[in-house]
């Protein structure tokens, strides 16, 4: 598990292809996920161990960005991040807060991957 803050955006940090409502529908099917009307959510997993916290921010029609803080592994990661941009292939972005580092998705998830325990 890593502990984490981060921006998730779309490519080239514009907005995510996809609406709030969409976002919306989609976090709501999760089990352990709690969704309030203005965007804001908590999805907790593993009895507690894993939690993220985040707030969907849209305009235009389209969601602009996502606020994700929590400590989660892979598995927690990817269901959310699949819920939040659904299944379109695209170059999504984070921003690693406090340090305001860019990394792609990519790179973000290896992370994620090499914070997993070795199995025994």
């Amino acid at each position: 598990m890593i502990s984490f803050h981060l921006y998730l955006y779309g490519a080239a940090k514009g907005p995510l292809k996809t609406s709030f409502e969409q976002v919306e529908e989609r976090l709501k099917r999760l089990d352990s996920l709690y969704f309030e009307p203005d965007g804001c959510f908590v999805f907790t997993r593993a009895s507690g161990c894993e939690q993220v916290f985040g707030m969907v921010y849209d305009a235009a029609g389209q969601v602009q960005y996502c606020d994700l803080r929590g400590k989660c592994g892979i598995s927690t990661w990817q269901t959310l991040r699949l819920a939040i941009v659904g299944d379109l292939v695209a170059n999504h972005e984070v921003l690693l807060l406090p340090e305001q580092e860019l990394q792609d998705l990519q790179t973000f998830e290896r992370c994620l991957i090499q914070s997993q325990p070795m199995d025994r």
